[in-house]
């Protein structure tokens, strides 16, 4: 059932690793941030964890919107339909708006009471009310540069992604070590400096993408009309399909705030040793991540041009590449821990709390990793998405957000069994959808 044809690898990795370079590079800002921001204090490094909670609804809520749609796209891609292509990414931009809106008003007009949802330390909100007025500037251009970058993964052009990442990056580093600290004669904003930099980053990344599509790219050739695209069925297949998506993203990350309201009522140095502790789970997650945005490009257009049989050996070869690679870094994360604790400016007890949730990290990475890799490369790519949303809403708002409540404040259990109850949805959530991921029954040809 394995397949053993190179050409089948040689586009794995063609598609995944300009896609784990990507996210390497995300991560690689949000290391440098938190690093910077961590020299500044704990109070600073929670304001921005806190504050970027709503960015994270944000980008997630994209996410489901830009993941439906490429459902869809890498479908129609495998059939060689360009015009409804057209009329999908039109669709796509036009939600993408409305929701940049919606999520700017609240990071401009409510940033005290978005961030006393999660703590109560006033230092916290301070700090946390400008940073997050000023990141909201910049949410309209991350979430259609994501849009568009989703839509050229689809049908295979990645390498652009990574070179706007790249230079999103160097920009956003040279912005915060002159803005923050205050080098070659800036003003030392602080934490201001640190969302100053990463709108402009945002910027900037939005400029080139547009660039690339109006100018350079060759199998779409977006123009400025699209938005003029119309088409009533397309749109009901693109309701169809993305509603389901967003919903889940949105009940998804909701639920995942709900944890971190969990997280930020334990304390600040418990904010600040999770915050650290998530830079690493994202570093040794990025190659997994990128063999999932490949599985869900291979099984979308190979569902697209009707070749079932090729869909379901992809599945298992690439369920076997993700699962052991899992392995790998869960170990690379236990092993990380003291060096990762060591480069930050943070009380001691701060780091024995980021070391024990980096265990737990480590235990569940097997399960969070391969939940994600089924749900989103694979069930989704099929047209499942509605086994999807329910699968996680269940255990998560049915099962880990009560338990992690009443085992913080109720039960009063040490913080890392706090932890472990929080992160065990994932092992649920995968073992019901493996099961369903070998059942076939995922396996749904959307296009017209």
């Amino acid at each position: 059932m394995l397949i053993r044809d190179k050409s089948f690898y040689r586009m794995l990795f063609t598609i995944a690793i300009p896609i784990t370079l990507q996210n390497l590079i995300n991560v690689a800002v949000t290391i440098v941030d938190t690093l910077m921001l961590g020299r500044l204090g704990e109070v600073e490094l929670s304001a921005s964890a806190l504050s970027n909670q709503l960015f994270f609804i944000y980008i997630v809520v994209n996410f489901g919107l830009s993941g439906g749609a490429n459902i869809l796209i890498a479908q129609y891609w495998g059939k060689g339909d360009v015009n409804s292509i057209h009329k999908i990414v039109g669709l796509m931009l036009k939600v993408c708006t409305a929701i940049a809106f919606v999520f700017t008003a609240i990071a401009m007009f409510f940033p005290r009471a978005f961030l006393s949802i999660f703590t109560a330390d006033i230092a916290v909100i301070d700090a946390g009310e400008i940073y997050l007025r000023i990141m909201g500037l910049g949410y309209f251009f991350a979430g259609a540069m994501l849009c568009l970058v989703t839509t050229f993964r689809s049908v295979k052009t990645v390498n652009i992604a990574m070179w706007i990442y790249l230079v999103s990056f160097v920009v956003n580093i040279a912005l915060n070590w002159l803005l923050i600290f205050g080098n070659l004669g800036f003003p030392a904003l602080g934490i201001v400096g640190a969302a100053i930099a990463t709108v402009v980053s945002r910027i900037v990344s939005f400029i080139i993408i547009i660039v690339y599509a109006l100018k350079f790219d060759t199998k779409l050739k977006i123009n400025k009309h699209i938005f003029a695209c119309t088409d009533a069925m397309l749109t009901k297949d693109f309701i169809k399909t993305c509603t389901p998506v967003t919903v889940n993203e949105l009940i998804w990350t909701i639920g995942t705030s709900m944890v971190a309201v969990i997280v930020g009522r334990l304390g600040t140095e418990v904010v600040a040793a999770n915050s650290i502790s998530s830079v690493v789970n994202q570093f040794v997650t990025v190659f997994i991540y990128g063999l999932s945005g490949s599985a869900s490009v291979i099984i979308g257009n190979s569902i697209g041009e009707q070749d079932y049989d090729r869909t379901k050996r992809s599945t298992v070869t690439l369920f076997v590449c993700v699962a052991s690679t899992a392995v790998i870094a869960s170990v690379c994360t236990y092993l990380m821990r003291p060096f990762v604790v060591s480069m930050y400016n943070v009380s001691e007890l701060t780091k024995s709390i980021a070391m024990d949730i980096m265990t737990v990290n480590a235990v569940m990475l097997v399960f969070q990793t391969m939940a994600n890799v089924v749900h989103v490369g694979m069930l989704r790519a099929g047209g499942d998405a509605k086994f999807v949303l329910v699968n996680d809403v269940i255990f998560m708002w049915l099962i880990t957000i009560p338990l992690g409540f009443v085992s913080a404040f109720v039960w009063g259990l040490p913080i890392v069994a706090v932890f472990y109850i929080i992160r065990m949805d994932e092992v649920l959530k995968v073992s019901t959808a493996t099961y369903r991921l070998f059942s076939w029954k995922w396996i749904n040809n959307l296009t017209r």
